[in-house]
Formats: structure tokens, C-alpha cells, sequence
């Protein structure tokens, strides 16, 4: 049941990512929607549950986006580890730690970028815009990260508790 739930947040985000927010001026500088659920996964779910959702996360955006294949399933494996060492020291139910976790999510992806860029591509110049594509991400991400990480949380709950498999079992109908 629970992987029915990371299909249909994967579905919306994917149409919400690829579709709508191209077409709104305003949020054209948005950030990876998907970092949003690595650090969910990261915070709020186990390894065996998580690692599955990263993997097919990372090999879908490695499909639907130019570039190196494996970049976006390294960037999501290592932010995912990254927010779990950091629930060893941090009070991650934080609202402080929210915001910053997924806005050091953004800068992360940005970085590593940038990096394959210019490792891919050294004899090229990167384009003169990055610095500003990557702090708008960061701003949209200190803004609406911690209200992503929110609802998501509340509809894995509401998900969860909506359909409980032992209900049929008491009363028979199984």
C-alpha cells in the first residue's frame, strides 16, 4: 500500500515538475520537486522502504533529463544519506531544520551540476546564468520546501490510516 502512495506523489510531482510549472512564468526557477521526497524518505521512512523509491526516482530523472546517466540517482542516494548521518545529530522535526535541509538539498544537486558539467565538458564554458538559476532554486526551496515536506507527511499518514488490511480481517470479509 505504501508503494502505491510513493507511485501516485511520484505521478503528480512528475506533472506538477515536467508540465505545469513550465508553463508559469514566476516558477520557472523552481528546484527539483524530487529532492522533496528523498529528504521525506530520509527523515520520516526506513531504509528498506526508502532505497526502492530513490532508485526508481533517480532512474526516472536520469531518463527524462539530458545528461549523464546515474547523476540524479547519485545526487538523491547521497542526499538521502546525508539527511539520515544528520537525524544523528540534529532535531530533525524542526521547522529550522526543514527548511535548511531541503535548501542544502538544492544547493547540493546544484553542485554536483555543475561539477559533472565541468568535468563532461571541460573545454566548455558554463553558461553565465547558473549563479542565478541556482539561488532562485535555493530561495524557492527556503519558501516552500518545509510546506512540501509537511503535506507529504500528512498524506502518507492520511494514506496509511485510510485503509487498514486488519479491519477486513475482524469482520470477515477478507
Amino acid at each position: 500500500m505504501k508503494y502505491l502512495f510513493y507511485t501516485f506523489t511520484y505521478l503528480v510531482l512528475i506533472l506538477i515538475q515536467t508540465t505545469i510549472i513550465h508553463h508559469f512564468r514566476v516558477l520557472s526557477g523552481f528546484y527539483d520537486l524530487f529532492i522533496v521526497i528523498v529528504i521525506y524518505l530520509g527523515l520520516y521512512r526506513n531504509l528498506r522502504e526508502s532505497i526502492p523509491v530513490i532508485l526508481f526516482l533517480g532512474i526516472t530523472m536520469d531518463n527524462l533529463y539530458n545528461g549523464p546517466f546515474g547523476l540524479y540517482m547519485t545526487v538523491y542516494l547521497w542526499l538521502y544519506a546525508a539527511i539520515r548521518w544528520s537525524s544523528v545529530y540534529f532535531h530533525v522535526r524542526n521547522k529550522l531544520f526543514l527548511v535548511f535541509a531541503v535548501a542544502s538539498g538544492v544547493l547540493f544537486e546544484n553542485l554536483v551540476f555543475i561539477a559533472s558539467f565541468v568535468v563532461f565538458n571541460p573545454d566548455s564554458q558554463l553558461p553565465g546564468n547558473i549563479p542565478e538559476n541556482a539561488l532562485g532554486q535555493i530561495l524557492w526551496a527556503f519558501l516552500t520546501g518545509p510546506f512540501f515536506l509537511v503535506l507529504i507527511n500528512r498524506a502518507y499518514n492520511t494514506w496509511s490510516g485510510g485503509v487498514n488490511p486488519h479491519v477486513f480481517e475482524q469482520s470477515g470479509h477478507v
